[in-house]
C-alpha cells in the first residue's frame, strides 16, 4: 500500500512547508530541532507530509516516536483550513508501528475535526480575547487571591525587568532546578535557558528587590499566543506574591503588543499547579492527545524520585540531561 505520509528528508523544502502551516508553536522549527539533536546524540527528528494537508515531525526517542518532545505540545500542524480528524488518527496508527504520542495544541482543534481523547490527563489554562478587553476588565477577570497576590508583592517593593545578562541568567537557572528537586522531577539543562535567552522569540522576565534576583519566567511568542513555559523562584518569596506579579506583568505587556491568547502552559489533572493556573479568568483547554500505547514513564511512579530529592543541586543539574530521555 502506498504511504499516506511522504517523508521530507530536504531541510530547505520542510522549511518550506513550514512556512505554509496555519498554526505553529515556537518548538516547530528547524532551529530547535537542530537545537535538540546536537545536546541530545539519542534524539533524531523525522518530517512528514500527509495528504498535502498537515505536516508531522517526529522524534526518535528509544523506541518511541514522540511530537514534540521537551514541551506541552507537538503537532500536527494543518496546510489547509479542516481536517478529517478521524482519518488522520487511523492512518497515523496504520503507518507508524512504533510506539507514538502527539501532543495537540489547543489551537489545532480549530482545524481537526472529530478529533479526541477521552484518556488524556493533561490540560491548560488560556486567557483569551486580550484584545476585546479593557487592562480594568483583565485585571476584574483575576480572583481575590490573585488581586492580594499581586497588591502584596508590589507592596514589599518587587518589581520586574527583562533579564539582560547571564549572571541573572544562570541564578534564575539555579531557582528553577531547586525548584524541580523539591518536586522530584527532572530539570531541563542550562542550555535550554541559554537559547531562549537569544531567541528574538522568546523573553525571559525577571523579578528582583533592591536588585537581588529572587526569581523569573521564560515566555515564548508564537502566531497570537503568549506562552508561560519555564520558572524559577525563591522559595522564601513565594508566599509574597512574586509569580503572579511576573504573571501580570507579562500578560498586561501581551495586551500592550498586541497578543490575542495567554497560555499558562499544560498541567496534570489534579497537579498542586492547577489551583493557581484557575485563578486567571481563562479556561482550561483539555491537550488532546494520540497515542497508541498505554501506561506512563516508569519513573513517575518510582522511588528514585525520592532519592532524587535529597541530592545536591550540582549533581541535578549534571545529571538531569542523562536520564530525560526517560522522562519522555
Amino acid at each position: 500500500m502506498e504511504s499516506r505520509f511522504s517523508k521530507i528528508e530536504n531541510k530547505e523544502e520542510w522549511r518550506t512547508l513550514l512556512n505554509r502551516a496555519l498554526f505553529k508553536t515556537f518548538f516547530h522549527s528547524l532551529e530547535w530541532e537542530e537545537f535538540l539533536e546536537q545536546h541530545f546524540n539519542w534524539l533524531k527528528f523525522e518530517h512528514y507530509n500527509w495528504r498535502n494537508q498537515a505536516l508531522l515531525s517526529l522524534a526518535g526517542v528509544g523506541k518511541k516516536l514522540i511530537s514534540h518532545p521537551f514541551c506541552e505540545y507537538g503537532g500536527v500542524l494543518p496546510l489547509i483550513s479542516k481536517i478529517n480528524g478521524q482519518q488522520f488518527k487511523q492512518e497515523l496508527f496504520e503507518e507508524f508501528k512504533a510506539s507514538i504520542k502527539i501532543s495537540f495544541h489547543p489551537a489545532l482543534m480549530d482545524y481537526f475535526e472529530n478529533l479526541n481523547d477521552n484518556e488524556n490527563q493533561r490540560e491548560t489554562y488560556l486567557v483569551g480575547d486580550l484584545q476585546k478587553q479593557t487592562p480594568d476588565q483583565l485585571w476584574e477577570g483575576l480572583d481575590r487571591n490573585r488581586h492580594r497576590s499581586i497588591k502584596t508583592a508590589l507592596d514589599q517593593g518587587f518589581k520586574v525587568e527583562k533579564c539582560k545578562s547571564s549572571q541573572d541568567l544562570e541564578r534564575l537557572y539555579d531557582f528553577y532546578v531547586e525548584n524541580l528537586k523539591k518536586h522530584k522531577t527532572l530539570a531541563y539543562p542550562f542550555s535550554f535557558f541559554e537559547y531562549f535567552f537569544k531567541s528574538p522569540e522568546a523573553e525571559i522576565i525577571l523579578v528582583k528587590k533592591d536588585g537581588r534576583l529572587v526569581g523569573g519566567n521564560i515566555f515564548l511568542f508564537y502566531n497570537k499566543f503568549v506562552h508561560s513555559f519555564l520558572c524559577g523562584f525563591n522559595e522564601k518569596y513565594r508566599k509574597l506574591g512574586v509569580h503572579s506579579l511576573v504573571i501580570w506583568s507579562e500578560m498586561r505587556r501581551a495586551q500592550q503588543n498586541g497578543f490575542e491568547v495567554f497560555d499558562l502552559g499544560a498541567t496534570r489533572k489534579t497537579s498542586s499547579l492547577e489551583d493557581f493556573k484557575q485563578r486567571w479568568g481563562g479556561r482550561v483547554f483539555p491537550i488532546v492527545e494520540l497515542k497508541n500505547y498505554t501506561g506512563e514513564s516508569k519513573l513517575r511512579n518510582s522511588f528514585l524520585r525520592d532519592v532524587w530529592s535529597c541530592l545536591p543541586t550540582p549533581l541535578i543539574k549534571i545529571l538531569s540531561p542523562r536520564f530525560i530521555k526517560h522522562k519522555l
